[in-house]
């Protein structure tokens, strides 16, 4: 890391501590112009479920409910991206709004997430892949880290490079390989997610899942909702949002590719949830690299009005509604830092030119 970045990430972390500590964020919040934080996790941790997947794929259940009563108990509206965007639209007065989301459709949103939302009277929204749904199927991604929970990532990559025909990918498999370390198995996620050919790389990890023992349909009940649960989750008053049918960069598939993932997901929903289908999407993995101007296209085209990135920041009315900011909430995730951005804290520094954006 970079003494500059150093030294940025230093001012960030200091100016969040004075706005939350000496309660200047009650007066930040006052004056800034109204807006909608949009937070944003994956599952609630369980070790005997998802204790496999990433630290930043899960946040205690202690975690989440200090975030949300704390928003609650400072005058926040908890509610979700679609009805908060529908309030912001129709007053820039009144109080400011958080919005929880929770990617992919883990069954954890339905029996550990929706009680503390019934406990604070809040909403949610939940964007739903739906081959997990429809087909009781995993993203490779899932295989991957089930596979390596043991910690031999190496033996992993290894199995990869003697198997795998994606030439250009296993050299970079090989440089993650010798350089080694504590980040292998980041290093070697990064290369099946932006470097590999991606059939070759389903069809690779898929072997090794199944020669570690790996059983896909029950790995996807143990971890997802099934169409069931998502209906109770929508009875509850839960937004259900879409995120493709198979969890993919889109920026990397073609157009026509682009619309099938984000409208087949959009026609999974509508046939199991008719009029309870959400307004709103959740672009995979959510980096500004990872959707394009198609990804814009096919999601209004199929009837999405709302679509979420994950750049971080909050949204002001007047917002791009198909590049809504959120901000990530995990277990490492400090509470001052979230109340620094929700109170436009960030934002203020923005407009006198200084950026302390992560």
């Amino acid at each position: 890391m970079s003494l500059k970045h150093r030294l940025k990430g230093n001012l960030r972390e200091a100016y969040a501590r004075i706005l939350f500590h000496t309660g200047l964020h009650r007066l930040v919040d006052r004056l800034a112009p109204r807006r909608l934080t949009i937070l944003f996790g994956h599952c609630i941790a369980d070790p005997g479920i998802n204790g496999f997947l990433p630290d930043d794929m899960k946040m205690e259940e202690r975690t989440l409910r200090r975030v949300l009563s704390w928003f609650k108990g400072q005058g926040y509206r908890l509610t979700n991206v679609q009805a908060g965007v529908d309030e912001l639209s129709r007053s820039a007065r009144g109080p400011s709004l958080v919005a929880l989301t929770m990617d992919d459709g883990y069954l954890d949103n339905r029996t550990r997430l929706l009680p503390i939302l019934q406990e604070l009277g809040a909403s949610a929204t939940v964007f739903l892949e739906s081959r997990p749904l429809d087909e009781r199927g995993v993203n490779w991604s899932h295989k991957y880290h089930w596979v390596i929970q043991d910690g031999d990532v190496a033996g992993f990559v290894r199995r990869y490079l003697a198997i795998s025909a994606d030439e250009p990918a296993k050299e970079k498999l090989r440089a993650a390989l010798e350089q080694g370390g504590p980040k292998l198995a980041y290093r070697a996620k990064l290369v099946f997610k932006y470097e590999a050919e991606a059939s070759d790389r389903d069809a690779s990890i898929q072997r090794i899942f199944a020669e570690a023992g790996g059983d896909e349909r029950a790995l996807c009940d143990q971890l997802y909702l099934d169409w069931q649960g998502a209906k109770e989750l929508a009875e509850a008053g839960i937004e259900l949002g879409g995120h493709t049918v198979s969890h993919v960069i889109l920026s990397r598939l073609s157009p026509e590719q682009q619309a099938a993932e984000i409208g087949g997901c959009r026609r999974s929903l509508e046939r199991q949830l008719g009029a309870r289908t959400g307004r709103t999407f959740a672009y995979p993995f959510g980096r500004r690299w990872d959707f394009d101007q198609h990804s814009r296209r096919a999601a209004t085209e199929c009837g999405f009005e709302l679509a979420v990135d994950t750049h971080n920041g909050t949204n002001e009315a007047g917002a791009d509604r198909l590049a809504l900011k959120r901000v990530p909430v995990d277990d490492r995730t400090p509470l001052h830092l979230l109340v620094a951005e929700a109170c436009g804290g960030f934002a203020l520094l923005r407009r006198i030119g200084l950026d302390l954006s992560e």
